[in-house]
């Protein structure tokens, strides 16, 4: 049987501001990410916590970089890319 979304009650949510480097730890999880730094680690564990309680599933807009974006969801000015998030 196949369930549509709308059974499933999820949500689309989409930010055009995700840190480039934030994308690894947030698709395969911050432990799979060695190279995060303590603080890179706490923000990101706040994003999903405060956006997604209960977990998403995430697709990236690769076209969509922007080599600088001073207003990152999250952390200092960086590169960032259009990211949609399916609630779960």
């Amino acid at each position: 049987m196949i369930i549509g979304m709308a059974e499933t009650k999820s949500k689309l949510k989409v930010w055009d501001n995700i840190p480039s480097w934030a994308i690894y730890a947030l698709e395969y999880g911050i432990e799979e990410d060695p190279i995060l730094e303590a603080d890179e680690e706490e923000m990101i564990i706040k994003f999903l916590e405060e956006n997604f309680p209960s977990g998403c599933i995430m697709t990236v807009d690769w076209e969509s970089r922007r080599e600088f974006n001073p207003f990152p969801a999250f952390g200092k000015p960086c590169a960032t890319y259009k990211v949609t998030f399916n609630t779960l």
